[in-house]
């Protein structure tokens, strides 16, 4: 695996890191040399203080007042007793002697010892610990290995859940669609477990899309297979038989124009696609109008009349594709024709639901099995009738699938007293006020 994405990280946070723990231990640094320089600056005045305190009231009191001091300022002090017999020093406060000093009083007690009071500088300990650029070397191998330690933990707390994306990008792109991620990421509850969700979803619906189209390839092949049977029946008859030329011909003819008008079908079902849809705004009152009226002139050979009922509505506009629209109810009306009887009234009516235009198209034909009202909306699914040769079963399927695209919804349910009811709901389109 290319572990690139995982070293950026590394070393960029690691960088950062100790960059900011060696900044802050060298602004600590700074701030602690300011305490001692503002010590440093009147700590001769304590010396000359405790000078004239071990003058005039001996070792003792000098002693008490001293142990009243803040402790950093008794780390600098140091008293010392003199004796000139061998010029040994006898240290009061137990602390090794260390020539190392930046003032110094000498005073004698009232019983005539002698003394040393000397304010020392205590960095001498700390130059004898290697430092780089002021930081000591310990606090420098500190920095970089907890730097180290929590930049590879940070680096893969990032990097884990990438991987797991691209593993699962090369399981899809193999052919695999079982995969799934959000159980592997929603214990992190951010924005990676949610990319997680979403890759679940894409592959979802990657895996729909695809067994559509494995079911439309099987439904246009098998529908494809009855015509040729037929064209190859007729031309091996009129190879057998010369004298039924003509009668071989005519379902040739007749065979070929259903094959025709079947691949036209399918042809407009691939088309139906969000991505050829060109939006307009229009009236759906005057779309219906026109519907009807084109359906009338087709109706009225078999004495079958739709009728657009009287409708009030104060939201007409859609959005949408009209063209696409229009064929849509033009399906459904041809659809309500086809199953009825002659004599009989289609009722077509238009009205305001919530936000929504409901169109409703009610026949008076057979209906459909409540088992099967769900899936006449898919390819090549149809209804057992006398008129069944005169449809392939995408009409429906067409009408849906444009609805659905225009962010509506389209439902059938069977009519009492007999009869089928197509309910189409599609959002109107209201001009918003600033």
């Amino acid at each position: 695996m290319n572990m690139r994405l995982f070293w950026k990280i590394l070393i960029i946070f690691w960088v950062i890191f100790y960059l900011t723990f060696q900044l802050t231990w060298i602004g600590f640094s700074f701030y602690l040399d300011n305490k001692n320089r503002q010590i440093f600056n009147h700590m001769p005045t304590k010396v000359d203080m405790i000078a004239q305190l071990l003058r005039v009231s001996g070792e003792q009191e000098t002693l008490n007042f001293i142990a009243h001091l803040p402790e950093r300022e008794r780390g600098f002090l140091s008293i010392k007793l003199i004796l000139p017999q061998s010029g040994q020093v006898n240290i009061i406060n137990d602390e090794l002697e260390n020539t190392d000093y930046l003032y110094r009083r000498v005073a004698v007690a009232p019983d005539g010892t002698p003394y040393a009071i000397t304010f020392r500088d205590d960095k001498g300990e700390h130059n004898q610990t290697r430092e780089i650029f002021n930081i000591p070397l310990p606090i420098l191998l500190m920095g970089i290995c907890v730097g180290l330690v929590f930049s590879l933990f940070l680096a893969w707390n990032l990097t884990r859940p990438m991987k797991l994306l691209r593993q699962g990008f090369y399981h899809v792109s193999q052919g695999d669609l079982s995969v799934r991620l959000f159980d592997k990421l929603k214990r992190r509850r951010d924005e990676l477990s949610e990319l997680g969700k979403d890759f679940d979803m894409m592959v979802e619906q990657l895996n729909i899309l695809i067994s559509d189209r494995q079911a439309l390839l099987h439904d246009v092949s098998h529908e494809l297979r009855t015509p040729l049977a037929r064209l190859q029946l007729a031309i091996g008859l009129a190879q057998q038989n010369k004298q039924n030329t003509d009668t071989a011909l005519e379902r040739i003819e007749l065979e070929s124009e259903r094959l025709d008008q079947l691949i036209g079908e399918i042809l407009n079902y691939s088309r139906s696609d969000l991505d050829n849809r060109v939006d307009e705004y229009f009236d759906l009152k005057e779309l219906l109008t026109v519907v009807i009226n084109d359906a009338n002139y087709e109706a009225t050979p078999q004495s079958i009349e739709v009728k657009l009922l009287p409708c009030t509505v104060t939201h007409p506009i859609i959005k949408g594709n009209s063209e696409q629209i229009r064929r849509a109810i033009e399906n459904i009306i041809r659809n309500a024709i086809r199953f009825s009887k002659p004599h009989q009234i289609i009722e077509v009516s238009l009205k305001e639901m919530g936000k929504y235009l409901q169109v409703e198209v009610k026949d008076r034909g057979p209906g459909v099995e409540e088992a099967k009202l769900s899936s006449i909306f898919e390819p090549f699914v149809r209804i057992q009738s006398p008129q069944l040769g005169k449809g392939y079963g995408l009409g429906l399927a067409i009408a849906r699938k444009t609805i659905v695209m225009h962010n509506g919804i389209i439902k059938a349910t069977n009519r009492e007293g007999g009869g089928l009811v197509m309910t189409i709901k599609l959002p109107y389109w209201r001009k918003t006020t600033a």
